[in-house]
Order: C-alpha cells, then structure tokens, then sequence
C-alpha cells in the first residue's frame, strides 16, 4: 500500500512540474499583456516617431538587440494614467538577465558576425507602427521558446 502510495505522488509530482511554465513564458506573457494595454488605449499620435526595427529587419541572431531597441523606447510612448505604469512593467520586465540572455540561442561569435543595426540606425515610425512591430518581435519570441 505505501509503495503505490510513493507511486501516485511521484506521478502527481511529475505531472505537476512539467505544467509549470518557464520564466521566460510568462515573463513574455505578461510583457505582451501589458503592451496588449497599451495599444488599445494609448494617444494615437503621428508626431511621435520611434527606431522601430521591422520583422524584416531581423535576423536571427539580432533578436536581443531588438528587443532592447523595443525596451529602451517604450518609455517614450505617449500614455496617460494607468498606462505608465504598464510601460514601467514591459521596460522592467525585459531587463531581467534571463529575458537579456534567453532570447538568442546564437552563440556570441555568431552575434558578432550579424552585424546587428544599431537601435538608431533604424528608420522612425508612428507609435502605433511601434507597438505593432514590438508585438510581432515578442509573438517570434514566444513561439522559439514555447
């Protein structure tokens, strides 16, 4: 009785540490979330303009670079109340070394030789092009780690 006792619990033990998500997963989850909230309330203004690198634009090995072009610029977006704090979330948020190191599965000779743009060298888009090109970059994120 107590060997299929230990049984059922290491299952149950099993079970349960394989639906855990990483925290990478929910790191994007929350980051995509939060920018969800920016989009649908933020002030759509044309006058903004933000390097925004495009899906076209990257590479494979130049994910992170983008994503700290995204992070470095979403404060700069133009909300109101609530939204701020959204914004502090995302930027906070992609900063944690593990989001900083796992987004690339590139070793660093390979980073080195894609000749990655600088975040200027990016052409300015509307901040409603912005949001929509970080959501895609998160979305390719996502699917490389789900």
């Amino acid at each position: 009785m107590k060997a299929s006792v230990c049984i059922v619990f290491a299952v149950v033990c099993w079970i349960a540490a394989q639906a855990e998500e990483s925290p990478m997963i929910l790191t994007l989850s929350k980051v995509m979330n939060e920018l969800n909230r920016i989009n649908k309330d933020m002030v759509k203004d044309k006058s903004t303009s933000l390097n925004s690198p495009t899906i076209y634009d990257l590479k494979d090995c130049c994910v992170a670079p983008a994503l700290e072009c995204f992070r470095s610029q979403v404060l700069n977006l133009k909300v109101e109340g609530k939204l701020k704090r959204s914004q502090k979330i995302i930027f906070n948020e992609l900063r944690k070394s593990f989001m900083v190191k796992g987004v690339s599965s590139c070793k660093p000779e390979e980073i080195q030789t894609s000749q990655c743009k600088s975040c200027d060298s990016y052409n300015k888009v509307d901040s409603q092009m912005f949001v929509q090109s970080f959501q895609t970059l998160l979305q390719k994120i996502y699917a490389t780690q789900a």
